[in-house]
């Protein structure tokens, strides 16, 4: 993924430029990630020339509408409450005012822009793609089983120099998904392929190596929406949440995510919180809701919590497992989770997440 950090880089220096030009506003650069492009983290972070002002920047080669509010949730989660900001190829008066919408800065390479913070505020609209500039389109969205399969190789890294046959196990997906997922993966730049020869030298075997694996996590989690929306079973109301460490709670096949899951990987033992997500194997749903004692009841209109109940969608476990313990998703999926949430306190929780495990 080397080319793609490259363009990255020239994508960030026209954009500052053709605003400097249009507008006359200069941005100065006071940070850079040495891994751009994940979401995960700031690509960029940009400070107005002559004030204290710093917009934390996201920057896309290409972005369409249908991939906006998950890209924006990511980008206000890694910029913790500082302005964000959002470089790109083109963005066209459509795209804009949806940025707008989200209260979200933008400047493109072609000099329109968006910039409100006070008491700075520009907004250049109507430029046309400047030359030279290729309006590069997003690559294909993943389907709800190709995120299955993706889930398996990041939750399990190893599974990458496995066959078809174990990944597909893994993932819960048939073995011909498997071949497709990956010659995508590769084609895209997220991993390299070579042939190496055995200890004989008689027979030669494929050797993957990961190459942007963060920028693939973060590709996964901006369309986490996908599955998710694949393996939801409905929300549940609970009177309290004490069941989640009962023993016949751990009886089931089930995992805890959500805010419940970060609680537990930011090392709190506080597990009765508001709202929960458990994932569980779908013919388990009604056995599980009867003996959990959950109800249909809107948790807003009472006093009880709320509880989202999902399939579980892998074939293997892919959480740290203890004895007579309550289970926890993969840090993925609860980040991906709490991505999704888009509230503050689950970006708080998020990027303890993302910082704990994704380094």
């Amino acid at each position: 993924m080397s080319t793609k950090i490259s363009v990255e880089e020239r994508i960030a220096a026209r954009a500052v430029d053709a605003l400097h030009a249009k507008s006359g506003l200069r941005l100065e650069m006071t940070d850079k990630n040495t891994v751009l492009g994940t979401g995960l983290w700031p690509d960029m972070c940009f400070a107005i020339s002559g004030s204290e002002l710093e917009l934390v920047c996201e920057v896309k080669n290409g972005l369409s509408r249908n991939m906006l509010e998950p890209v924006v949730k990511l980008l206000k989660s890694a910029a913790e409450g500082r302005p964000p900001m959002i470089m790109t190829n083109y963005i066209d008066a459509k795209l804009g005012k949806a940025l707008r919408d989200l209260e979200v800065n933008y400047v493109d390479a072609s000099g329109n822009a968006y910039i409100n913070l006070s008491p700075y505020f520009v907004f250049i609209e109507g430029q046309l793609i400047a030359d030279g500039l290729t309006q590069i389109k997003p690559a294909k969205p993943f389907s709800a089983t190709d995120m299955q399969v993706i889930y398996a190789l990041l939750t399990k890294p190893e599974l990458l120099n496995q066959n078809y046959r174990t990944v597909a196990q893994c993932a819960n997906v048939a073995m011909g998904v498997c071949g497709s997922v990956l010659r995508e993966l590769k084609d895209q730049g997220f991993f390299v392929e070579t042939i190496v020869s055995n200890t004989s030298g008689v027979s030669t075997v494929k050797q993957r190596e990961w190459r942007a694996r963060h920028q693939l996590i973060g590709r996964w989690v901006e369309q986490y929406s996908t599955l998710s929306k694949r393996t939801y079973l409905g929300e549940y109301s609970s009177p309290d949440l004490t069941w989640l460490e009962s023993s016949e709670f751990v009886d089931f096949d089930a995992q805890i995510g959500g805010k419940a899951a970060a609680y537990r990987y930011a090392n709190e033992t506080q597990m009765n919180i508001d709202g929960v997500s458990v994932y569980i194997n779908d013919q388990q749903q009604w056995q599980f809701i009867r003996q959990m004692g959950l109800s249909k009841e809107a948790s807003e209109t009472s006093q009880n919590s709320s509880v989202k109940v999902y399939s579980k969608f892998w074939g293997d476990d892919h959480d740290a497992k203890s004895a007579g313990q309550p289970k926890m998703v993969h840090p993925l999926m609860a980040y991906a989770e709490l991505i999704e949430q888009g509230n503050e306190a689950g970006r708080l929780a998020a990027n303890q997440i993302a910082s704990r495990y994704f380094v």
